[in-house]
Order: C-alpha cells, then structure tokens, then sequence
C-alpha cells in the first residue's frame, strides 16, 4: 500500500511540470505536445521503477492514473506519445501481467481522451462547479482496470483480487482525483490570467484606437492620466500638453461648474454612469461641444479612484439643436424674437422687481403700399431696415419682439416713460429718413404704457399700448397716404417718361369725356385722377418689358396684363382711393367680354372703367411708339366706331369722336 501511495504522489508532483514554460500558456501548449508526451512518458517510466510487486510480471503502480488524467488535460497527441513510451517499458517488463498492463494503459488513455473531447471545453468554462466529475473519470477508468485482471492467468486472479480490488476502487480514483484537481487547478489560474490578459489588451487597444475620446482622471487630483489620440485630436492638444492638468483648464467659463459638480458626486461615491453635455476650449480657442459618459473606476488592490470618460464630438448636433431652438422663438426675418417668444414671455415674466416697467407697440405705416407697389422683397428689406434701427435704438436690458407682419413690441425695463420716449424718437426720425424704391418715405407709430407700480399688470398695459397705438396711426392720415401713392405714380413716371406723358393725356381724355357725358363736378375731377392712376400697377412690372422695342412675347404679355390688378391692390390700400380700385381693375375689360382680368362685359364693367378704356386705346394709336408709328385721330376715332359693341361701350365711342375728337361719329366711313 506504501508503494501505491509513494507512486501517487509522484504523480501529483506532475503538476509542477504544469506551472513552467511552456505550459503557463494554454494556447502554446498545443505547439509543444511531443515534448508535453514525452514528459508524461519521462514521468510514467519513473512511476513504474518503483511499482507494487505481486509475484513474477505481475506488478502494479499509479501509471493508469497518469495516462487518463493525461488524457483529460493534454488530449490525443502528448498521450498517445506517453502512453506508448509506458507501454514499450511495459512489453519490456513482460511477464503474465503484460496483457493486462496494456489493456490498461490502452482503456486508460481511451477514457482520458474521449472526456477531453467533450468535456474539457465545458469543464475549463464552469471551472469549479464540477469537480466531482474527476472523481467519477476516475471511478470508471479503475472499474475497467479491475475488468482487466481478467486477463490475466486463472491463477493469478484470485490473489490480485484480494490484494488489490480495495486500493483500485478507492484510492486510485482518489489519486485521480487529487491530480485533477492540481492539473485543472493550474488551468483555470491560466485561463483567468490568459482572460485578465486579454481583457487588459483589449482595454489598452479600445483606449487607443477607439474613434471617440477616452480618458483616465485622477478622482482625488482632478488630474488627467491618460488620454487617447481621438481625444487629442478633439482638442488639438499634445498628450504632453494634457497629461497633469485638469479638466477644469479646459473647460468653457459658464460650463466649469458642471464639471465640478460631477467630480463632487464622484468623490462622495456616486459609481453610476452620469451623461452630460459641456462645451470644452480647444488649443485654437474654438468652443467644442462634447458629451461626456463617465463612470467610476478603482482598479483592484488599488487605492487609487479615477473616473473613466468616454467623450463624443456633439458640436454639429448643437449647432442644429441651437438652429432649431433659435428658428422656434425667433424671427426669421429681423432676428428679434417671435409672437410665440412673446406671449410665452409675458406669461412667465415677473415684473415687480424690474419697475419701471414700460411697454411699446410698433407699427410700421404704408407697409401694403409698399407690398403691392414694389413687391415683397422691397417690403421685407424695409423690416430688416427698421429693425436694425430699433437694435441700435435699444438697450440690451430690453426684449424685443415681431408679433405681426409689420408690428413689433418692445418690453423695456427699469426704463421710465420720458427715457423710452427719447429712444422711439430717434427711431421715428431714423425710419422717416428711408427712401423706399427711391419713391416712399415710410414712418413709424407708437403706442406706449408705463408701469410705475403693481395697480395693472402686463397683459393690460399691452392692451393700453395697443390703443394708444390706434390713435397714433390716425396721425398718418388718409392724406399721407395719399402722398405714398402719388410717390409711387411720379417713381412709375420718373422710370419710363413716356408713361408719364400717356397717363396726362388720358387723365385730359377722360376730364373732357366725363364733362361731355354731363358728370358732375365731383366726378370729374375722380376720372381725372383716375386717367393719371390708371396705369400705376406698372410699377411692378420689369422696365426691360416696358421699355421693349417690338412685340411682347406671350410671357411678356401676361405680366404686363398684371399692371390692372397691381394697381387695384395699391388703391385698395389707400381709404381715400379705395373706391377708385375697382375702376382701375377694370379698365381692360372689353365690351365684348373679352377683356382682361375678369372678361366682364356690357355693363357690368363699370362707366368709369369704361370711359379709360376708350380714352387709353385712343391715345395709344395716336401716340408714336418705338415699334410703329402714330395715327392721325381721324383713323383712330375710325378705329373706334370699328370697335364700337366689341371693344368699346357704343354710346361712349359716339360721345368720345363727336365732343372729344372733335369728328361727326355718323360721317365716319368704315373701315376698308
């Protein structure tokens, strides 16, 4: 029993063999499995110098525990290579125990094998939660061991039996057992090195190549550690640039307290991941808005506490964030903010501490004028005018709001009335000093309310503001308006001179076909303005085409035709000449209804509009253009009486040859 037990511990000294070069690296072991099986024989030879003799050839040692343990750790190769150097020693030994001794070692490394083939890979990554399973290996390769004694002679059997069915059934699966353990032992110890390795290889090359910042920051210091080269390429710095400072150096001013606020958390224990958005300084002072997921980190046996950051470039996606925040409260236009902005704030402000407190309503005047005379654009840039005025005007204390097309509202505190009334001066003179297309002068008006105390609130100062407002508008009569209009009729004239000298002669016709068709006073003087009014929607149109030598195209002539329905939205603006809008409107239609814009016909087309029509026809054949030349006003007034009932109302084409022209409207001859 000495032998047996002596033979297991030196097997168990197997495991010594496990713990040097090249057997510390699991994965190098398979490029030294000859010399990993010629050690396992080395070892099996020396185990059966010393075996238990029972009588001649019949001997018995621990070499089955080291064949199958082999085979469970090593796998095929290492025990095949020792398993056959036992062997050979065995044949060599002979005796009658030579068949039994090869079965043996041949079930042994059978059973080895076979458990290393679907068991090993299972048994590495559970590691201790199945140890008894060795004990059982071990039970089975020594069940079949004792199997084998069969083959041994008859004689023989009986005193192998006695002497060592005991010893095989409980101490070599023990011996197994134990040398599993160390075996295995050492393996899972190298796996969990071969891991941490790994892990740490992986940590180091993730820091390093990852396509985000990562850095390592010193808890307790605050100072940074290390870095990786995206987190430098970020900010523009050297690693020896950052390394030893704190973050706090690069850090924006109005985010620094963020940063101390995390690293206060940290510092008390907070090991959760905390995300936050901060705006960090690179080397060339450009501001970098980053978001930060930092997490707690303390390496073991350390006592060391960092912080790990993992840090994203979010710039753009703030730009677009600020882009989408400012178009929502702001106006596109002017920049100043919107309605929305306005009436959220007077919701939410609270004004008992900013008094005095004073509220402007602006509106700009003859801003539809300018619309319809000159177009949008012309409109808009004069908004983009009066608000940089108010800009320069107001204090940065101050908001400053477009709550309509062509309204704004200042809210302005700790600003008494007499102070803001001086400012809203300046900006009335400055707004009156814009020309507008060369032709219109625009103003402003204002509606003010002053809040020296908490007897109104702001709701109803706006409502104040908005009234006396009303009032103040009033100040810009009719009669300025009326200014605008004739502004824009001498700016039509000044650009085309032809035009000019067109409407004065129509404005003469129509004067002496009204006086002829017995109107009255009043209404005389309407169709002479209306003859000089009626071609004012030209304004609009491109000079390029009114000044054009020859034919229009069919382009061309579509937006010339737009000058009737540009001057009715112009006079329809104006209170005073409202009702000569619809005169202009129609001043194309032909009595055939086949006129322009509404193909009106008869009398539903208007007698003033009528009276133009026969008045601009003729003076635009009697008058020489560019591409033909004039006709006498005999062939004209022909011309007409041709057109009477198509083009030109019957009664009026008489009236206009026998009182206007001057000719007897039945002695005309048709025309050939």
């Amino acid at each position: 029993m000495e032998v047996i037990l002596f033979n297991i511990g030196i097997l168990l000294s197997l495991s010594v063999f496990f713990t040097t070069y090249p057997f510390k690296n699991p994965r190098r072991l398979y490029s030294y499995r000859v010399l990993v099986g010629v050690i396992i024989g080395f070892i099996g030879i020396l185990v059966m110098l010393n075996p238990l003799v029972l009588s001649e050839g019949v001997v018995f040692d621990s070499r089955t525990i080291l064949i199958a343990v082999s085979g469970m750790v090593f796998g095929v190769v290492p025990t095949v290579i020792g398993s056959s150097m036992i062997a050979v020693l065995r044949i060599i030994n002979g005796g009658s125990g030579l068949a039994m001794g090869l079965a043996t070692i041949t079930a042994s490394a059978t059973i080895g094998i076979l458990w290393h083939r679907f068991r090993y890979e299972q048994v590495l990554k559970h590691k201790r939660q199945i140890n008894l399973e060795f004990y059982l290996v071990g039970l089975v390769v020594h069940l079949v061991m004792l199997l084998c004694v069969l083959l041994m002679p008859k004689e023989v059997r009986p005193q192998v039996f006695a002497v060592m069915t005991l010893p095989i059934l409980l101490i070599y699966p023990v011996g197994t057992y134990l040398l599993c353990l160390l075996l295995f032992g050492q393996a899972y110890r190298y796996q969990d090195i071969a891991a941490l390795s790994k892990s740490e290889h992986l940590f180091k090359t993730m820091f390093e190549e990852a396509p985000i910042g990562m850095s390592l920051t010193n808890i307790d210091t605050g100072q940074i550690e290390n870095i990786n080269q995206s987190y430098l390429d970020m900010l523009g710095y050297s690693r020896e640039e950052v390394l030893g400072r704190t973050w706090v150096e690069f850090t924006h001013e109005d985010d620094k307290h963020i940063t101390e606020a995390v690293v206060e958390r940290m510092r008390k224990g907070m090991k959760d991941v905390v995300s936050v958005d901060k705006r960090l300084i690179r080397k060339d002072g450009t501001v970098l808005w980053a978001n930060l997921s930092l997490c707690f980190f303390s390496p073991e046996d350390s006592p060391k506490h960092e912080s790990l950051c993992m840090t994203v470039d979010i710039t753009e996606r703030k730009r677009t964030e600020q882009s989408i925040l400012y178009a929502s409260t702001h106006d596109g236009l002017t920049g100043f903010y919107n309605r929305t902005e306005f009436e959220r704030l007077v919701g939410d402000l609270v004004i008992s501490d900013e008094l005095p407190f004073t509220v402007v309503i602006a509106d700009v005047n003859r801003m539809r004028i300018i619309n319809e005379a000159f177009g949008r654009e012309a409109g808009n840039t004069l908004l983009r005018q009066v608000a940089q005025i108010i800009g320069n005007y107001v204090d940065e204390s101050s908001w400053v709001f477009r709550i309509g097309g062509d309204e704004f509202a200042l809210l302005m505190p700790r600003q008494n009335l007499l102070a803001c009334e001086a400012r809203l001066e300046k900006i009335r003179h400055s707004v009156s000093q814009i020309l507008v297309m060369n032709s219109v002068n625009p103003s402003i008006s204002f509606g003010i309310c002053e809040m020296l105390d908490g007897t109104i609130d702001l709701n109803e100062a706006i409502q104040r503001a908005e009234k006396e407002l009303a009032t103040q508008k009033l100040l810009d009569s009719p009669h300025m308006q009326g200014k605008a209009v004739f502004a824009i009729i001498n700016t039509l004239h000044e650009k085309n001179k032809r035009e000019e000298q067109h409407s004065r002669r129509v404005s003469e016709l129509c004067e002496r076909l009204a006086v002829s068709y017995g109107m009255g006073e009043r209404a005389v003087s309407e169709m002479r303005l209306l003859g000089l009014l009626h071609d004012i929607g030209k304004i609009a149109i491109s000079e390029s085409i009114l000044n054009k030598e020859g034919r229009l195209d069919d382009q061309q002539w579509r937006e010339v035709q737009r000058h009737s329905e540009i001057g009715y939205r112009i006079l329809s603006s104006v209170e005073d000449m409202a009702s000569l809008a619809q005169y202009v409107l129609a001043h194309h239609e032909r009595y055939d209804g086949k006129g322009y814009p509404k193909g009106l016909c008869g009398e539903e087309i208007p007698l003033q509009s009528r009276m133009i029509t026969v008045a601009d026809a003729y003076d635009a054949m009697t008058a020489k253009r560019p591409y033909r030349n004039a006709v006498t006003p005999f062939e004209a007034a022909r011309e007409i009486k041709a057109c009477a009932g198509l083009q030109f109302d019957p009664e009026l084409a008489r009236i206009f040859i026998n009182e206007v022209v001057g000719l007897n409207y039945e002695e005309l001859l048709p025309l050939p």
